[in-house]
C-alpha cells in the first residue's frame, strides 16, 4: 500500500482488495481516498508492521481512510494519526487493540463518521484541534471512550461509549463543543469537563456508569445541561461552576423520554427513586411540580422531566443451536442464529477472541482436536448480550464425550476478523 501512496497525486483513488497487510503507511498527500474494495472491514486488515509507529500518519488535507480493520499500533501510538490535517474523512473502519484509535492533533474540520474503537488506551483523541464532527462512532472497552483536550467547537453527536474503564467522554479546558444524543452507558464515569466554558450537553442518554454520570468541575462556566436522561447511582457531581444552566422555560418541543415540552433533564435512579421517578406532575404537563435541587451544589434544575412516559430500551438476546455438538476432526458444524431483537451478531468459533464471522447461520470446520467455547453476541443500540457453547473436536482415536453440553452466557464485545489470502492495491486515477 505504500508503494502505491507514494506514487499517488491529488485526486486518486486507491482500492485496496480483500486481505491482510502488515504496514505503516504514511500520507503526504492531498486529495487521496483510500478505500477497501469491499467497503466492509471484516476482510481487509491493516496490521502494523513496526508497533511503535501509526498504522496511518497522515498529514495532508482532504485524505479519506475508509472500510478497514486497523490493528496493533502500540506505544502511545494510534491507529489513525492526524497531524495539521484539515478536511479528512476516517469512516466506516474497525480500530483495535491499538493505544490510541484515532488521533487528531492541530487538525481542524475534518469527519470521524462510523468507526468501532476498542480495547486500546483512548478510543478517540483531539489534541488541539477544533471543528471537527465525531458522529456514529462506537468506542468501547478502552480506558476512555473519548479524550478532547485543548478543543474548541467540535460536534459530537449519536456515539455510543460503552465499558470504557475510567471514561466515556472527557474534555478538558474545552469550549463551545456540543455533545449531543450520545448514549454514555456502563463506563467507569460517563462525561467530564474539567476547565471547560460554553460547552452543551443535551439529548443525551448517560445510564448506569460506575462512579458517576456527569461531573463538572469548580473551575467549568456557562455549559448547558439540558433535555438530557440520567439514571446513575450518582447522576451529576456538578461542583457549581458559574453560570452553568441545567433548564430552561417551558418550550413546546418532544423531549428525551416523549413528553410535549422542552425544560429540564430526566433525573432517575436505579433503584426507582430518582426526583424524576417519583415527583407528581398534577397538570401532566410532563414536567415536574417540583425543583430538583443538584446535590451538593447551589444548582437547581427547576423543570425536571416527569417519568410518565419513560419507555424501556429493547435489549438484545443472544441464542444459537448447532447441528451436532461435537465430532472427530475434522468437524464442520452449522450454526443457526436463534437470537432476538439484535441488529448485528458476531461468532468467535476458536475461543481466541477474534470475531470469525457475522452471518446469520455460518458453517464452522474445526479443523484441530480440541475444545472450543463458541462465543455469538448479539447487539443492538441498546446493549449486547452473548452466547458460549462448547464444541468438543476429537481425534480419529478419541470418542466424544455424550454429556458434553456446557453453556455459559458473558457480555461480550465486537471485534472483526480478517479474511487471509492473496492480496493486492489498485491505482484509480481519475482522468
Amino acid at each position: 500500500m505504500q508503494a502505491a501512496v507514494n506514487s499517488a497525486v491529488s485526486g486518486d483513488v486507491i482500492i485496496v482488495q480483500p486481505g491482510t497487510y502488515t504496514e505503516n503507511i504514511n500520507i503526504t498527500v492531498h486529495n487521496l481516498v483510500i478505500k477497501s474494495e469491499s467497503g466492509n472491514p471484516v476482510n481487509t486488515i491493516i496490521m502494523a508492521k513496526d508497533p511503535a509507529l501509526d498504522v496511518f500518519g497522515i498529514e495532508a488535507n482532504k485524505v479519506t481512510i475508509s472500510g478497514f480493520k486497523i490493528m496493533e499500533a502500540k506505544k502511545d501510538h494510534a491507529g489513525v494519526y492526524m497531524y495539521q490535517c484539515k478536511n479528512c474523512t476516517v469512516e466506516n473502519n474497525r480500530l483495535l487493540n491499538n493505544t490510541v484509535g484515532i488521533y487528531l492533533k492541530n487538525s481542524d474540520y475534518n469527519m470521524i463518521l462510523d468507526n468501532l474503537i476498542g480495547k486500546g488506551e483512548k478510543g478517540i483523541t483531539t489534541q488541539q484541534s477544533n471543528y471537527n464532527t465525531i458522529s456514529g462512532n462506537r468506542a468501547s472497552k478502552n480506558r476512555y471512550g473519548f479524550y478532547v483536550p485543548n478543543s474548541e467547537g467540535n460536534v459530537i453527536s449519536n456515539n455510543t461509549l460503552s465499558e470504557n474503564k475510567d471514561y466515556g467522554i472527557s474534555l478538558s479546558t474545552g469550549v463551545s463543543n456540543t455533545l449531543s444524543e450520545n448514549n454514555a452507558s456502563n463506563n467507569g464515569r460517563g462525561v467530564y469537563l474539567g476547565n471547560s466554558d460554553n460547552n452543551k450537553i443535551s439529548d443525551n442518554t448517560i445510564t448506569s456508569n460506575e462512579v458517576y454520570g456527569l461531573f463538572i468541575c469548580p473551575k467549568s462556566d456557562k455549559n448547558n445541561v439540558l433535555n438530557n436522561y440520567f439514571n446513575n447511582t450518582v447522576n451529576a457531581i456538578p461542583n457549581n461552576g458559574t453560570d452553568n444552566i441545567y433548564y430552561i422555560k417551558k418550550a413546546p418541543g418532544t423531549n428525551i423520554v416523549g413528553g410535549p415540552y422542552l425544560a429540564g433533564n430526566y433525573w432517575a435512579k436505579p433503584d426507582g427513586l430518582g426526583p424524576s421517578e417519583i415527583t407528581p406532575d398534577a397538570d401532566g404537563d410532563g414536567i415536574a411540580d417540583k425543583v430538583y435541587k443538584l446535590e451538593n451544589s447551589d444548582y437547581v434544575d427547576r423543570m425536571p422531566l416527569v417519568a410518565a412516559k419513560v419507555k424501556d430500551p429493547i435489549l438484545p438476546v443472544a441464542n444459537f443451536s448447532t447441528n451436532v455438538t461435537g465430532g472427530h476432526s475434522p468437524l464442520s458444524v452449522k450454526f443457526t442464529d436463534l437470537s432476538g431483537n439484535e441488529t448485528e451478531r458476531n461468532w468467535d468459533f476458536e475461543s481466541d477472541g477474534t470475531i470469525d464471522s457475522t452471518d446469520e447461520n455460518p458453517v464452522h470446520t474445526f479443523t484441530e482436536p480440541g475444545t472450543y467455547t463458541v462465543n455469538l453476541t448479539a447487539s443492538n443500540e441498546n446493549g449486547t448480550a452473548s452466547k458460549n457453547y462448547i464444541v468438543a473436536v476429537l481425534e480419529e482415536n478419541e470418542t466424544q464425550d455424550a454429556g458434553q453440553n456446557e453453556i455459559a452466557s458473558l457480555p461480550g464485545f465486537e471485534l472483526i476478523y480478517g479474511i487471509f489470502g492473496l492480496v493486492a492495491v489498485f491505482l484509480h486515477r481519475k482522468r
